[in-house]
């Protein structure tokens, strides 16, 4: 038998309505009570915007601490599609991304930002390409150079593979500051991802 395809997102799934069924009417309930209904803002898009509740708001943006005390990053991100997201540090404090996959870009044409993989072993061929999968520290997140923002950000990351011994304790190196001083072989390959 073969493996059946997982279902696709269609506007009634995404409403709850699994693909291939028909809604049937359950028990009707009283609706719910009116609630005051604010002007929408007649502009179609804008900098600045923020959306709580289904509500635009715009001005300028009060984002308060942007890190918890234990330096993890203040985010609150439904992630409706389900895409898939990491743990990443930055710069000592734990920042969140979402992956997009790999990519080829030419990082002499293309801006790139740097990130950084810590592991015990990795294979490059002659071109910069990883032959094989790399052995990963276990528990490590990997390290962003930079965030949005920065003037050097960009949304491609070029991998860097930070070569550490086998008794390395995981996320001791936690920015790239911290893997450029370590003295660990890092590798710069012709990985990227978006």
């Amino acid at each position: 038998m073969a493996a059946q395809e997982p279902p696709r997102l269609t506007v009634g799934s995404l409403q709850g309505v699994p693909l291939g069924t028909v809604p049937r009417p359950g028990p009707v309930s009283a609706p719910p009570p009116a609630q005051p209904v604010s002007e929408p803002s007649p502009d179609i898009e804008g900098p600045n915007w923020t959306v709580a509740a289904g509500e635009v708001s715009t001005g300028e943006t009060q984002r308060g601490n942007v890190f918890r005390p234990d330096g993890v990053e203040v985010l609150t991100f439904s992630n409706p599609f389900g895409q898939v997201m990491e743990r990443v540090w930055f710069d000592g404090k734990v920042v969140y991304a979402i992956d997009l996959g790999k990519v080829d870009v030419d990082p002499n044409v293309n801006k790139v930002a740097q990130e950084y993989q810590v592991v015990y072993s990795v294979k490059l061929d002659e071109h910069g390409k990883v032959i094989g999968e790399p052995e990963l520290v276990d528990g490590q997140l990997n390290i962003y150079d930079t965030v949005p923002g920065m003037p050097l950000y960009s949304p491609i990351w070029q991998f860097n593979y930070v070569l550490v011994p086998r008794d390395y304790t995981p996320n001791t190196l936690r920015s790239e500051a911290d893997c450029l001083a370590s003295g660990y072989e890092i590798m710069r390959s012709q990985v990227f991802e978006n």
